[in-house]
């Protein structure tokens, strides 16, 4: 039996736990400079290991909510505490 494959696709991990929804579509919010949460609507791929592949919306640099998320909406500011994230067993090895 033949299995159609793809070839790897280039994309940015984020963990699962940070996208949301927005009606039909998936959303991150995003801190901008000024402390600004907007939400920034993306294209979702498969999940590796509690993080979630974005194909498409976010470049990669920007900076995520991750946690709190249910007391941060679009239109307020808030305070960044940056953290950084664990690597995953299986994520560890993926060029991003």
């Amino acid at each position: 039996i033949n299995v159609p494959g793809s070839l790897p696709h280039s994309g940015v991990l984020v963990p699962d736990e940070a996208i949301g929804a927005d009606q039909d579509r998936r959303i991150v919010l995003l801190v901008d400079e000024a402390g600004m949460v907007t939400a920034k609507p993306v294209r979702t791929g498969p999940l590796l290991d509690g993080y979630r592949v974005i194909r498409s919306g976010l470049t990669g640099n920007e900076t995520i909510i991750v946690n709190g998320l249910m007391h941060a909406r679009p239109g307020t500011k808030v305070k960044v505490e940056m953290v950084t994230l664990p690597p995953k067993a299986e994520t560890a090895g993926l060029q991003q």
